[in-house]
């Protein structure tokens, strides 16, 4: 009796005195390089709605519910989510675009204060570095034990959300904030948001040059009507447009509307009419350098889509990012190249 007794003993004094020797706060962090620009990867965590669905926690686990929180994006934002037995909370605490975002997470079986803190750093134009950072603030005593053993798998669990982030990001599209961080020579998918465009219309053959003034000549006419007729004030006339209805190289002709995205439906001018562009899932790219070798971009276009089992539509259209008329080095020209996917 009396040797249970001690055994007894030493096992309550070891619970009392182990904790001195486990660690009073955790701190993890893992990393990991993308082929892809900061400003795509930074709303993959921004926006809770996109984070939700490949997270390592709930995401993982498809029984699990969430509820959101408004705004979806940026300070403020975050999420509940019930999974098995936890109503795990995530919310936004500081957003810095493209640099880095700080979260609070509440039962995580983390302590009673933890925070997240995702990082990124971009190594060039078009490679970035994530760098993902859990840490908490001082653990209770005897709450060491607990979250001492259900923190060991951390570092896993955020590798494992690296990896559905990879594998979410091969199959799906760009959504307009992350478009605008598309670099030239990049081809990605994008989901196009649909605009209304005050156009005039030109057949012509393939000649560059004929291509070239018949583009330069209607949007000169569009811009002077809007501006000088209508008096649109600028922000309500978006970047010009070329949408090609077709291309005949047997022919050698062409057929396509040159004109601007307006906000507002406004009166036509004479030989002027309106083209939607409606919604759709394209192909993108933006070509940088002269136009004489556009063509080349478009066919690593026809490549990628070729490569990833894509169906695209015949048509197609050019949003010049910077007007030709006005750059002065034709190696300057930024067109961004629009190949609708068939549904």
């Amino acid at each position: 009796m009396r040797r249970v007794a001690q055994i007894l003993i030493l096992a309550f004094t070891a619970l009392l005195i182990v904790p001195v020797f486990l660690p009073n706060k955790i701190e993890v962090n893992t990393e990991r390089e993308f082929h892809l620009p900061a400003g795509i990867l930074f709303e993959e965590f921004n926006n809770m709605n996109n984070f939700s669905k490949w997270e390592p926690w709930a995401a993982a686990d498809s029984l699990a519910t969430q509820e959101f929180y408004s705004p979806y994006a940026g300070k403020g934002a975050g999420y509940q989510s019930q999974t098995k037995g936890k109503n795990r909370i995530l919310t936004i605490t500081e957003s810095l675009k493209n640099k880095k975002i700080r979260y609070n997470m509440e039962n995580f079986d983390l302590g009673s204060e933890a925070e997240m803190l995702v990082e990124f750093l971009p190594s060039d134009s078009v490679n970035t570095i994530i760098n993902w950072k859990i840490e908490t603030k001082k653990i209770g005593y005897f709450s060491r034990y607990y979250t001492y053993f259900t923190s060991n798998n951390l570092r896993e669990t955020l590798n494992k959300g690296f990896d559905r982030l990879e594998k979410l990001l091969e199959t799906t599209a760009l959504n307009e904030e992350q478009a605008k961080s598309l670099q030239p020579g990049m081809i990605e998918t994008e989901l196009f948001e649909g605009k209304k465009i005050i156009s005039v219309v030109n057949e012509t053959t393939l000649d560059e040059d004929e291509v070239k003034t018949a583009v330069e000549e209607s949007l000169g006419l569009i811009y002077s009507y809007l501006t000088d007729y209508l008096k649109l004030p600028q922000e309500q006339i978006g970047q010009p447009i070329t949408y090609f209805d077709f291309i005949n190289t047997a022919t050698e002709n062409a057929k396509f509307h040159s004109g601007y995205p307006i906000i507002e439906s406004v009166q036509l001018g004479e030989g002027m009419e309106l083209l939607p562009l409606p919604a759709v899932k394209a192909v993108v790219s933006i070509h940088k350098g002269n136009y004489s070798s556009i063509q080349q971009t478009i066919s690593k276009m026809n490549s990628y889509a070729k490569e990833n089992q894509l169906s695209l539509q015949n048509s197609y259209w050019e949003e010049y990012l910077n007007q030709p008329v006005r750059v002065k080095d034709s190696d300057e020209l930024l067109i961004k190249i629009y190949i609708p996917i068939k549904e």
